[in-house]
């Protein structure tokens, strides 16, 4: 079982909330998760599986595509990554 601090179960379960729906960056600042940005790349690398949303080439939120954290860490994130940069 992954143990999660305040900042990161407050995020998972706005995410969780918003089910399909981006959730914006400002949003989550509004909601007290602070630096929200580097709390998501914990949560990636707890294993949840999140995407990041862009429109016009603009960053506007996060949506969460695998809501349970794994159990071990995520050996295949450093292989999104790179499908991501590509």
């Amino acid at each position: 079982m992954v143990l999660l601090d305040a900042q990161q179960q407050r995020l998972l379960d706005r995410l969780r909330e918003a089910s399909e729906q981006p959730v914006a960056f400002a949003e989550l600042r509004g909601a007290g998760i602070d630096f929200s940005a580097a709390v998501v790349s914990e949560l990636e690398l707890n294993g949840c599986v999140i995407e990041r949303v862009s429109e016009h080439g603009r960053l506007v939120g996060v949506r969460l595509l695998s809501p349970e954290p794994s159990d071990t860490p995520d050996t295949s994130a450093a292989d999104r990554r790179h499908r991501r940069q590509r």
